[in-house]
């Protein structure tokens, strides 16, 4: 999914009474509900995964990365997919 999706707001009670309806919803559609208590926010139901990107995205080697291979780019020194791939497929190919 490459648009991160709005929590849904849903209070305590119904999500307590709820719970294997909104984890097949969190599974299947990767839908993300925000619990509230007397109408707070109080916590976020997503999926692992979401919850793993999040975490990734907040890596700071991950984004120390990002940023040399988007200085690189701008360099001129990256390549397409395709010329990756291609050069990779010649790379295997042995007499």
């Amino acid at each position: 999914m490459s648009k991160r999706s709005i929590p849904t707001a849903i209070p305590a009670y119904i999500a307590r009474t709820q719970l294997g309806s909104l984890l097949r919803q969190v599974t299947e559609k990767r839908t993300r509900f925000l619990i509230t208590r007397k109408g707070k926010p109080t916590a976020v139901l997503l999926s692992a995964t979401d919850f793993d990107d999040i975490l990734e995205e907040l890596d700071p080697e991950l984004q120390k990365s990002l940023k040399i291979a988007a200085k690189e780019l701008r360099a001129g020194k990256g390549i397409t997919l395709q010329q990756y791939l291609k050069e990779r497929l010649a790379g295997r190919r042995v007499g």
